[in-house]
């Protein structure tokens, strides 16, 4: 039996046309995959803390009011903090997706500046990008809750604002510069650790360059009153603070501009105007005063003025820190009150060394402070200084100002004396009158006042029935009678008078009489000069009177 031969096999070397198909059909398939996969550009993430209106296969992603993308999920994250959205982008914007890009959602909102987004109701939310100018892709963003107030690339400056109260601000606010808005403010937040509230401005191009290193932002209110002790101040703002506020800045008058400052610079946001001017003020001395009168009106922050002209500024009132016995020292020595005099408002280059050299030789002068009013219509009140050199001479206003004087050392300031004011003085000489009319003898006034009157109407009743006799005398027709004859005398007289005149028989007749005893006194006359020399020469013949001699004067 023969054993069979084993049959050869060999290989075809020929590749059967079969294989050409399926290999076709895949290489089709990688082709459309990759296609594929190059149209639809890359798979963004947006995370978010809450997706209201934002709906996967519906919400778009635009860019300038261009579809760019799409969102295809939105899921919750594993430990449920948060929303994750998942968006396909257009592979043309690629190069949009940059580490600077900001993405949020547009809808109906009424915001500060109006309202917006209305397009969206009918058509629903969207996400607008922000491209930014970083060159890094990035393709996981966070979703903004309101929108940038201006491009991270905008032309312009960005600083930051500190402050230690809450100042008001919100994104979108005004920055304005003397009334005319120049920039933003883009959002605000609360630092933990500084306890501070910080605000980002945003200032657009031209206006950057007004910020420089010394200006001062303080917070546009639009309108505020304030009524002081220097009257009132009325600051109205602009149409846009008026609704919103904002903040303003600007140098203060007569401050040189400095340099510009660069982006990111941190400045300090003060409350109002005013307080930036106050807070110039940084080197002072202070002085403790005691007021034996009301200080109803005074508060912190009134004037301290040396003859209209402000050194100062009232730090606390009353002041009890580090003194005993607050109540019984108002009682004794009156509600004492923190004054600083500071070294700016008198003049430039002066040391808190000189300043207090000055004050010691002002007080040693006569210096003394005293409440005066600064505004009648609110009451209020400021501390003004003066000098008086005459010397106190009451013993015990001196004995009270040693007791202020030990209580302000003991306090650890040192103390300025102090005088009642114009109208305190007023009050209290009211008061010493009223007084002295109180310990007036008043009933015993009185008493005699009710006798002069008993007196005064008894004689008022004479001097009626006095002027009742007149009257009767008058009315007697005797009375009447007596003009007439008086008249009829006078006539009578005015004849006699007649008949006596010149020229009349009666007036040369007694002329002549006249003439004749003038003669007959003039014969006589040397005989009575006899007589009067020698009595008897009736009697005896008178010698003959010899002439007188002149003498010789002595020598």
């Amino acid at each position: 039996m023969t054993q069979p031969k084993m049959a050869k096999i060999s290989r075809i070397r020929q590749l059967s046309p079969i294989w050409v198909v399926p290999i076709a059909a895949v290489l089709i398939g990688l082709w459309m995959l990759y296609n594929h996969q190059q149209q639809q550009g890359a798979l963004l993430t947006l995370l978010t803390a809450d997706a209201e209106g934002i709906i996967a296969g519906k919400t778009q992603i635009k860019s300038r009011s261009v579809d760019i993308g799409q969102v295809v999920s939105v899921e919750l994250s594993r430990d449920l903090k948060q929303v994750i959205v998942k968006a396909r982008m257009k592979p043309a914007i690629t190069a949009l997706l940059n580490a600077d890009s900001q993405f949020w959602v547009v809808k109906p909102q009424v915001g500060r500046g109006g309202i917006t987004g209305l397009n969206t109701l009918l058509s629903g939310v969207y996400i607008e990008l922000q491209p930014g100018d970083s060159t890094q892709l990035q393709l996981q963003h966070q979703l903004l809750d309101t929108p940038p107030v201006a491009p991270a690339d905008a032309p312009g400056i960005r600083v930051v604002l500190s402050t230690k109260e809450s100042g008001g601000l919100a994104a979108g606010d005004p920055v304005l510069y003397r009334g005319y808005e120049v920039g933003t403010v883009e959002y605000s937040e609360f630092d933990l650790s500084l306890r501070r509230t910080q605000y980002q401005l945003y200032i657009r191009e031209p206006f950057d360059v007004l910020v420089s290193e010394n200006v001062r932002f303080w917070l546009s209110s639009g309108f505020s009153v304030d009524l002081t002790a220097e009257g009132l101040q009325v600051d109205v703002g602009s149409a846009a603070t008026l609704l919103t506020g904002g903040v303003s800045f600007d140098l203060m008058q007569g401050w040189p501009a400095g340099s510009v400052v660069a982006d990111g610079t941190e400045f300090q946001l003060f409350p109002n105007k005013q307080s930036i001017q106050d807070g110039l003020y940084s080197e002072f001395v202070e002085y403790l005063v005691f007021f034996d009168e009301s200080v109803r009106g005074l508060k912190a922050g009134a004037p301290v003025e040396y003859r209209g002209v402000r050194v100062g500024t009232v730090t606390s009132v009353p002041f009890f820190f580090s003194i005993d016995k607050p109540f019984e020292v108002s009682l004794q020595q009156g509600i004492p009150v923190l004054i600083r005099i500071e070294a700016g408002r008198l003049y430039e280059n002066l040391t808190l060394a000189q300043l207090r050299q000055e004050l010691e030789k002002a007080v040693g002068r006569g210096m003394h402070a005293t409440l005066k009013t600064g505004n009648l219509l609110t009451g209020a009140l400021y501390i003004d200084l003066d000098i008086n050199q005459e010397p106190v001479q009451d013993v015990e206003l001196l004995a009270l100002q040693a007791q202020q004087f030990s209580l302000s050392q003991s306090a650890g300031y040192p103390m300025l004396p102090t005088t009642r004011s114009g109208l305190s003085n007023i009050e209290q000489k009211v008061l010493m009158a009223l007084d002295k009319i109180n310990n007036l003898p008043v009933e015993q006034l009185l008493v005699q006042s009710e006798q002069t009157m008993q007196s005064t109407q008894i004689l008022m009743q004479n001097a009626s029935s006095m002027v009742a006799q007149l009257d009767a005398l008058v009315a007697n027709p005797k009375m009447q009678q007596l003009p007439a004859q008086l008249q009829q005398s006078l006539q009578d007289l005015q004849l006699m008078l007649a008949g006596l005149s010149p020229g009349s028989a009666a007036y040369d007749r007694l002329n002549g009489n006249l003439q004749t005893l003038d003669q007959v006194l003039r014969e006589v006359q040397p005989l009575l000069q006899t007589l009067n020399q020698q009595s008897n020469a009736l009697v005896f013949e008178a010698e003959a009177a010899t002439d007188p001699q002149p003498k010789r004067a002595k020598q």
